[in-house]
């Protein structure tokens, strides 16, 4: 296809940068329509290969000649030595077939050839319009006539049918006797060049483009700071490049799961909605046949709301004997989810929409259980009839509050109370977490040696015992693995150590031994926070730790929380 410019000279109001590197936004409508030759046209948008041909251009013929010479170099500065006038900038070559524009006395190449500059990419939507990008350039060196000039990265644009030369051109004017206004004037992405006549070529697999009549535009004229007038002729072009269709991404898909509330739950039952995000709804393809999905079709994820052990992913081999479930619902794509709504109404108030984006909006009742012996939380994991899926097996970690205080945090507190004595036995054992069984944040851990470190303080416990005879007691502690909130990441609970203490001790207590954190089983491990030896003085104490927190510098960045539980024990 051939475009050609009215006689009349059309504006460019602007340029901008596409995905393949330089382009431009063509301004009003030409005043007379275009001469039209149809050679081909492209059937789909395609991408143009990289280093898949060259920009055969040389600037302006004159001007190459003319800095090439150097005849009319002036005192003190006089010329630039031969090869050195003309320089490129890689990958640019110099186009040895090409005709130099003077006869200069030096080794081969002559530096006043036009260029070879790779194409590095560009798209072609059809005939009309298109972008063919490309690497490497030319700097032009006459300081004696005070200029230093490099135009590169130079891209051929075809817009409505209409050509232009965009590139990178830098003009460097340093103090000087002639008038001129020392600076840098230019920039990227100038329009340099209109193209009378623009011949376009596509076919299945390749696009050719050349241009004549090119003009310097009034951008290009304004950087070349008077060098080179609107309107001056600039040398043509050839372009010839491969294409290919364009290549898609896959889609990316990262589940996450965020809850509107985590620790400090009622302990009498509250509503938690978890909001889920980033879950292919093609991932779980039920090859079981087992219904009441059809075989064949996707079955979600579940979400549910439970106390699990550890292991408790399906991926890892955990049976459902891991899995206590409290409350669920399940998340379903179509066509799935209407399926089953229609075909199974017994299951159907336990059903969300799985969205085609990968959301869903799950509300789940929230309450513990006497019965429950792993860690309470909410969990997905693929439904039933496809197979494991490990990127979808997510945990949150949810405590629920005691009497007297609420938490909230990065890592939870939980606290179990034993029975009370018999009210016959003289005297009282009793113990409280001061503030209640709230949250304790590590804060943000930072970079240590061989691992990240975070620390702490836990929240204090005081221990009141006035039982006849001092029986002897515990509290200890232990902690669960550390779940990244909202995301599937962790790091073992054996990271936690601590260091206990204890202050108004009129009891006779003593504190727990040191554990040191990533060594061995850290606190997964029952460890004493604080004891008293039988035959005790009847009395109270209160007990502290320092907690210490040596992060795996492998683990993904995120927020982790863990649950501490607390025993009493005599």
């Amino acid at each position: 296809m051939t475009r050609s410019r009215p006689a009349g000279r059309t504006r460019h109001r602007g340029h901008a940068l596409i995905a393949t590197g330089l382009a431009a936004t063509l301004g009003t409508a030409l005043a007379a329509a275009p001469l039209v030759a149809l050679t081909a046209t492209a059937a789909e948008p395609s991408e143009v290969t990289a280093d898949s041909g060259d920009l055969a251009w040389g600037f302006r013929e004159s001007f190459r000649n003319y800095v090439g010479r150097q005849t009319a170099a002036l005192p003190p500065i006089g010329a630039v030595p031969v090869g050195e006038r003309i320089t490129l900038v890689a990958p640019g070559e110099f186009d040895e077939n090409g005709t130099p524009a003077a006869n200069l006395d030096t080794t081969p190449p002559n530096e006043t050839l036009p260029y070879l500059l790779p194409v590095t990419g560009g798209t072609v939507t059809d005939a009309d319009n298109l972008t063919i990008a490309s690497a490497g350039g030319a700097v032009f060196h006459f300081p004696s006539h005070a200029f230093t000039v490099t135009v590169k990265d130079v891209a051929v644009v075809v817009d409505g049918g209409v050509g232009t030369l965009v590139g990178d051109l830098a003009v460097e004017i340093p103090e000087n006797n002639l008038g001129y206004e020392p600076g840098t004037y230019g920039g990227d992405d100038v329009v340099l060049g209109e193209v009378a006549t623009t011949t376009v070529d596509v076919a299945a697999d390749a696009v050719t483009v050349s241009g004549t009549g090119v003009t310097l535009t009034a951008e290009g004229a304004a950087a070349l700071q008077g060098f080179l007038a609107e309107g001056a002729a600039l040398d043509g072009f050839t372009v010839s490049a491969q294409t290919s269709a364009p290549t898609e991404e896959p889609e990316e898909w990262n589940p996450t799961v965020t809850l509107s509330k985590a620790s400090g739950l009622d302990p009498d039952g509250e509503t938690v909605t978890a909001t889920g995000s980033g879950f292919d709804p093609a991932a779980n393809v039920n090859t079981s046949g087992r219904p009441p999905v059809a075989a064949g079709a996707p079955t979600g994820v579940y979400v549910v709301f439970g106390s699990f052990g550890d292991p408790w992913r399906p991926s890892e081999g955990a049976g459902s004997g891991a899995r206590t479930v409290l409350a669920q619902r399940w998340a379903l794509p179509e066509p799935s989810y209407s399926q089953v709504k229609a075909d199974f109404p017994n299951v159907a108030e336990q059903l969300v929409l799985l969205n085609p984006d990968g959301t869903f909006t799950a509300e789940l009742a929230a309450a513990p259980s006497d019965t429950a012996t792993g860690t309470y939380g909410v969990y997905t994991y693929a439904a039933g009839g496809a197979a494991a899926n490990a990127a979808q097996e997510l945990g949150i970690p949810v405590t629920f509050a005691t009497p007297g205080g609420e938490g909230e945090g990065d890592i939870d507190l939980e606290v179990t109370v034993p029975e009370g004595e018999d009210p016959g036995e003289p005297g009282a054992f009793t113990w409280t977490v001061v503030g209640g069984a709230g949250a304790v944040s590590l804060g943000t851990a930072e970079a240590g040696a061989g691992a990240l470190t975070a620390t702490g303080d836990l929240k204090r416990v005081t221990v009141s015992d006035t039982r006849a005879g001092g029986p002897a007691w515990s509290i200890n502690g232990t902690a669960t693995d550390f779940f990244a909130t909202g995301g599937s990441a962790s790091f073992p609970g054996s990271s936690l150590g601590w260091s206990p203490s204890v202050s108004e001790n009129t009891g006779g207590a003593v504190a727990g031994a040191l554990v040191r954190p990533g060594a061995g089983s850290g606190l997964t491990a029952s460890a004493t926070l604080v004891s008293a030896p039988a035959g005790h003085a009847a009395g109270s104490v209160t007990a502290d730790a320092a907690l210490d927190l040596r992060i795996p510098l492998e683990t993904p960045a995120g927020d982790y929380a863990s649950v501490l539980t607390l025993t009493a024990v005599g």
